[in-house]
């Protein structure tokens, strides 16, 4: 090989080192950073439901994506679930909490634990890195609601007002955690009034599904017509809550002045109210929800020191429904 093509070579090899001797290499060629994962946490209550099947499934072009593309996971027995979504999604999404083989609800008028064996939703206007969504039969009447046309944010956000409207007078907020969180908001009364009120009105629902002949299903039945299992009564109420509302933005006025009418009846005097503790863990008291002492004697058996208790119970016996 001559002198010649051994520098020709050369240069080549030194050319092909550089990409082609462009001077940085083809920025087109580097792999697109990852999408940061969306994360999506709540709670599912009735009562709060056990070992229950999510789904968070993201609706695209209006509708929500089939159960198989959702992300899943199962209920604690908090009621607690969890997901990640790893392709970052931050449009609207629907949450729903199915029947699984060993799911449960706690029933509040007795403290135990009933079959869970229907679906609950939820659904957001979009999704953020991390992003709160309970689910309720609240929950459901606005999911139920938005059903009625093409989803988005727009529609979604139109429902969960439409919603939050129809059920005024129980002071509904579909942000609100059903359960009493000493955990995360034991120092705010204001929160913790919130929740307790969510809890009141979620065991009037129990309360109207085994008492009151307001609510009915479809064909006429009452929920609570004899023969039915707690479990079916239950499943019935919140069928009926969800056809109170009859588009994304209005409410069925006979049916909603039934339910509130059928919820409003309930006395609250003895209801298991669930309280998640300081350390993780959730009790159960037995509590009469319009009894002072009876709260406060609740709160201080779950960790809660008197005079904090006290103060804290003087804020939400004001602020309940």
């Amino acid at each position: 090989m001559n002198r010649i093509t051994w520098v020709t070579l050369a240069i080549a090899l030194v050319l092909s080192g550089c990409g082609g001797g462009g001077g940085g290499g083809d920025a087109g060629s580097a792999a697109a950073p990852s999408p940061a994962p969306t994360s999506v946490s709540g709670t599912a209550a009735k009562g709060i439901v056990k070992q229950a099947k999510v789904l968070v499934c993201r609706i695209v072009n209006g509708v929500p994506e089939p159960d198989a593309s959702c992300a899943s996971t199962i209920t604690g027995n908090d009621g607690s679930y969890g997901v990640s979504l790893g392709d970052g999604f931050n449009g609207p999404a629907m949450v729903k909490v199915m029947a699984g083989t060993a799911s449960t609800m706690m029933d509040e008028t007795t403290g135990t634990d009933t079959p869970y064996n229907m679906t609950m939703r939820a659904v957001v206007p979009a999704l953020g890195t991390a992003t709160t969504v309970h689910v309720t039969p609240f929950s459901e009447m606005a999911a139920a609601a938005v059903s009625t046309t093409t989803m988005d944010a727009t529609t979604i956000r139109q429902s969960i007002a439409a919603v939050q409207s129809a059920m005024l007078t129980l002071g509904i907020d579909l942000s609100v955690m059903p359960l009493v969180n000493l955990k995360s908001n034991g120092s705010d009364p204001a929160m913790l009034t919130l929740q307790s009120n969510m809890v009141r009105q979620l065991a009037r629902v129990a309360m109207a599904a085994k008492n009151s002949n307001l609510l009915k299903d479809a064909s006429g039945v009452a929920c609570n017509a004899a023969g039915t299992a707690t479990s079916q009564q239950f499943a019935c109420a919140v069928t009926v809550m969800a056809r109170v509302m009859n588009s994304y933005v209005t409410a069925d006025a006979t049916m909603s002045a039934n339910v509130l009418a059928a919820l409003n009846a309930q006395n609250v005097s003895s209801v298991a109210m669930p309280i998640l503790k300081a350390d993780g863990t959730v009790v159960m008291e037995i509590v009469d929800m319009t009894s002072a002492a009876s709260m406060q004697a609740a709160l201080q058996n779950s960790g809660m020191t008197a005079n904090t208790a006290a103060n804290t119970v003087n804020v939400m016996m004001g602020g309940m429904h």
